[in-house]
């Protein structure tokens, strides 16, 4: 008699459970997003972190550029034409991160002021803002 061989395939109740808990999860951002969106001080946080994310990144490339660059300091003529634009492109950069360290410089001190805002708008109303433009099949719960 033959035997019957095991699926890997991830049963019906399995692929129930992992699509819960990922609306769960999406819910969670969708409700944290317009939470930390509505009011001046958190979203000033938030955005002081993507700051910080994003320079600890070009961080990385400009290390790779600077090495890239001493690979190629003296060039061949028919190199030079990317050589240039390596040059160009690391200069971005370097430019993009001056950018980002002095903006996320005012973030961080507007964070420290006590006073901070709110948006008028219940929040169901950001929540839905949030879910339309990130999960737009997400169901949400009714509002009050």
């Amino acid at each position: 008699m033959a035997q019957r061989k095991k699926s890997d395939a991830p049963t019906f109740q399995q692929r129930q459970t992992e699509r819960r808990q990922a609306d769960a999860r999406d819910r969670a951002i969708v409700e944290d997003m317009a939470s930390k969106y509505t009011c001046s001080n958190s979203i000033a946080h938030d955005f002081v972190g993507q700051c910080d994310e994003r320079l600890e990144d070009l961080e990385f490339d400009l290390l790779c550029s600077k090495l890239a660059l001493d690979f190629w300091a003296d060039p061949p003529a028919a190199a030079r034409p990317v050589v240039d634009v390596l040059r160009e492109l690391e200069a971005e950069r370097r430019r993009h991160a001056d950018a980002l360290t002095a903006l996320s410089d005012r973030l961080r001190d507007l964070t420290r002021e006590p006073a901070h805002h709110h948006l008028d708008l219940p929040i169901e109303h950001y929540q839905r803002q949030v879910r339309d433009q990130l999960f737009p099949d997400l169901e949400l719960p009714a509002g009050p």
